[in-house]
C-alpha cells in the first residue's frame, strides 16, 4: 500500500490525494523525480555542513526542499541564508512561497515586498505579489 510522503499515511493504490493531509499522490515519474531532488538536497545539507557560513549552498538546500514540497525547512534555510545576506533578493522571493504554502500570507508579503525594493525589475517579484494579494494583473 502507498504511502503519503508528506505525512506517511498509508493511501488506497488509485488515490489521488492523502485522505490525511490533502497531499496529491505523486505517479512513478514524480517519485523519481522526488528522489533525485532528494540526492541533491542531501549532497547540499553536506556541503552546509562543512561550510555553514556558504550562503549559496545553504540558498540551494533551501531550493532542493522547495522542489521537494518541505516548506518549513525550506524556510529555515532561506532565513539562514538572510541572516548571511540580508540583501539576497531571490531568497527573500523564495521565502514568500514557503511562507504563503505554510499558509502565512503576511510574512509571505512582507517578503516578497522585500525583494521587489531590493530588485524592482524583477517581473517574478510582482507576480509573486499578485498571487499573494489576489490580483491578477
Amino acid at each position: 500500500m502507498p504511502v503519503c510522503s508528506i505525512c506517511g499515511t498509508p493511501v488506497e493504490e488509485d488515490a489521488k490525494f492523502c485522505p490525511e493531509c490533502g497531499a496529491g499522490m505523486e505517479d512513478e515519474q514524480e517519485a523519481a523525480t522526488s528522489a533525485t531532488i532528494r540526492d541533491m538536497a542531501q549532497e547540499y545539507a553536506s556541503q552546509v555542513l562543512e561550510h555553514p557560513e556558504d550562503a549559496a549552498a545553504r540558498f540551494d538546500l533551501a531550493l532542493a526542499l522547495i522542489y521537494d514540497r518541505k516548506w518549513g525547512r525550506a524556510a529555515e534555510h532561506l532565513q539562514q541564508v538572510l541572516e548571511l545576506e540580508p540583501d539576497y533578493a531571490d531568497a527573500h522571493a523564495n521565502l514568500a512561497v514557503c511562507f504563503a504554502k505554510l499558509g502565512r500570507p503576511e510574512p509571505a508579503l512582507e517578503a516578497v515586498e522585500r525583494a521587489i525594493a531590493l530588485d524592482p525589475g524583477k517581473k517574478r517579484y510582482r507576480k509573486i505579489r499578485r498571487q499573494l494579494t489576489g490580483r491578477t494583473h
